[in-house]
């Protein structure tokens, strides 16, 4: 690892450090992210080996694929109205966001990216595989995030007092095995001709664990570093950019996620009126913020977590699904040139 990366990191620590006091969600990926954004903005040299940057996303996709336990997922049948809701939700994140970010002068396939309903980290992975500048994407997807969860823990604060997010999970020999399974995984993926091999053979590896009663849970200082690393390359991309369109692109973030909460609103409302489901439960299942916040609101006020984590694994599921047409698609989309800030 050069010193350039070593540099980058130091700075992603001081950012994860300060997002991590001011309890951001995601903290130790947005706050690198915008911390080593800044230092490229002031001119510091900034960049991460893109070996480690690979293995971090390795470690991304084993983190993610044991999140998804596909015995779960019948508990949907009976649930039928608001996955249903789910899906129509999905869509017209889809188009109205792919509208939205269009108008920033982007890509039509950056603006599909930036649309994403949930899935920050599987956007960008995607994204760059298909050689798009995610940047805006990353940019916007923060926005996404910070208003989403924002809104559910107030939300949740009014109803149940404070909410604690995080699961204090400490480091033991077997978990630290997980350094080497990501990197197989990745060997797996590449075997087996997977697109991304270096995520889509994690997560699949990942799921069959959880689904078969094996899965591990990750110490929480291998999903800091993980995190750490996907953040400050990310925020390393934005040298010889201008504030100017940062902040141009960042309102489009802040309008889609104003978007992504009244939508939300708007269906959970509609679902709690016609059926048995209540409007808290389904507006928890709805948003397209982080399973893991979610799940520890919903039990903060009483609600089933299977029944919003089985739809926020759902929608990953489908999310990750569409990777490989994606991709496909992408590559035959001729994009229209944007403005100097792609």
């Amino acid at each position: 690892m050069g010193q350039r990366s070593v540099v980058t990191l130091a700075i992603g620590v001081v950012g994860g450090g300060i997002a991590t006091l001011a309890s951001l969600p995601l903290a130790w990926m947005l706050g690198p992210l915008f911390m080593v954004l800044a230092a490229s903005l002031w001119g510091v040299k900034t960049g991460v080996d893109k070996r480690l940057h690979r293995s971090s996303i390795a470690m991304l996709g084993l983190f993610i694929g044991n999140r998804i336990d596909l015995s779960e997922l019948w508990h949907l049948v009976e649930w039928y109205p608001s996955v249903l809701a789910m899906l129509v939700y999905m869509v017209l994140m889809l188009i109205g966001g792919t509208w939205l970010f269009s108008r920033s002068g982007m890509s039509r396939l950056s603006a599909v990216f930036c649309s994403f309903p949930g899935s920050m980290n599987g956007a960008v992975v995607l994204a760059e595989r298909l050689g798009t500048d995610i940047r805006w994407i990353a940019i916007t997807h923060a926005m996404r995030l910070v208003m989403v969860v924002a809104s559910a823990a107030l939300l949740a604060s009014h109803m149940a007092g404070d909410i604690v997010v995080g699961q204090g999970n400490g480091a033991s020999w077997r978990d630290l095995s997980l350094l080497v399974l990501a990197p197989a995984c990745w060997w797996l993926g590449r075997l087996l001709r997977l697109p991304i091999p270096e995520f889509l053979g994690p997560i699949l590896v990942g799921a069959a664990m959880s689904s078969l009663g094996h899965g591990v849970v990750m110490p929480d200082i291998v999903l800091i570093l993980t995190f750490l690393v996907l953040g400050s390359s990310v925020g390393s991309r934005f040298a010889n950019t201008t504030w100017s369109r940062i902040v141009s692109v960042g309102r489009y973030g802040v309008l889609f996620g104003a978007y992504a909460v009244t939508m939300a609103v708007a269906f959970a409302w509609s679902i709690g009126t016609f059926t048995d489901l209540t409007f808290t439960a389904a507006l928890l299942a709805l948003l397209p913020g982080g399973v893991g916040e979610m799940a520890v609101i919903a039990v903060a006020l009483d609600i089933d977590p299977v029944y919003v984590v089985s739809h926020h694994v759902l929608r990953l599921l489908l999310l990750i699904l569409m990777g490989p047409l994606i991709i496909s698609l992408g590559q035959r989309i001729s994009q229209r040139p944007g403005p100097s800030g792609r």
